[in-house]
């Protein structure tokens, strides 16, 4: 039978409270502080992870939203400016048409004056060609006869004035002094202003005009003049009144119709 040492068992129980103690003092404990210190980094590390990763996260949302936006302004500067390429190209164009228009307009009113005035210088030409050369005929058709005739309807171009007119006429040389000038378009001969004369006192009479008694005689009161410039006619003034008859009035007839015939 095996006999318990109990010295030895209490001897080994005490090594190894005492290697316990010594392990626990000098080995687990600073293990166990080490795992603790690297539980605590890795804890720390951790937080730190998971903040930087929610960071990350927020800086991604962030940086998708502003990528977000970014495009969205893109597209709206894209779109901006395709409508203020289409604006100015618009407006290009409308100003385009508004100077091609006037350009056009302008060319039309250039044309339209060039051609009124061709045709003002065409018509001045004709209707002066036309009025000389019936002159000259006129002129040429001139005789005893025409210039006998012309003196007749003179004096009915007398008789048929209006006898207010006369009237007034009469009231007017009763203070005038000078002489009624009788003007012709030819050398009137003696019998001719011998009527024209008895035509005038008569119309005068009838108004009721009497030769002022310090003026001029009777005999004197008409002057006969020579005129050229009458075309076949004869004209008299009377204290600034006329009465004429000449075929000048029928020529600017004839020129007014042909100057309308060419509008």
């Amino acid at each position: 039978m095996m006999l318990i040492d109990f010295n030895t068992v209490i001897a080994q129980i005490i090594n190894f409270l005492i290697l316990f103690i010594l392990l626990w003092r000098f080995l687990y404990k600073p293990i166990l502080q080490t795992i603790k210190k690297r539980q605590a980094m890795i804890d720390e590390r951790w937080e730190n992870a998971e903040v930087a990763q929610e960071k990350a996260q927020r800086e991604a949302t962030l940086y998708r939203q502003q990528q977000k936006e970014l495009q969205q302004q893109q597209e709206a500067i894209m779109i901006q400016a395709h409508q203020e390429v289409e604006q100015e190209r618009q407006k290009l164009l409308i100003q385009a048409r508004c100077e091609v228009e006037q350009m056009e307009t302008k060319w039309k009113d250039a044309l339209a004056q060039e051609k009124n005035n061709f045709l003002l210088a065409l018509r001045q030409q004709v209707l002066g060609e036309t009025n000389r050369i019936v002159r000259l005929a006129l002129r040429d058709l001139a005789n005893a006869d025409l210039e006998e005739q012309i003196v007749t309807i003179f004096c009915q171009r007398l008789q048929q004035t209006d006898k207010l007119q006369w009237q007034e006429i009469a009231q007017s040389l009763s203070n005038y002094n000078q002489p009624i000038v009788i003007s012709s378009s030819f050398e009137m001969p003696f019998t001719s202003r011998q009527k024209v004369r008895e035509t005038l006192n008569l119309v005068l009479q009838n108004a009721g005009f009497m030769p002022p008694k310090d003026g001029v005689s009777n005999e004197n009161l008409f002057k006969f003049t020579t005129l050229p410039a009458l075309i076949c006619g004869v004209q008299v003034n009377l204290a600034g009144y006329e009465i004429a008859w000449n075929l000048d009035d029928y020529l600017q007839i004839l020129e007014e119709r042909l100057s309308a015939t060419f509008k």
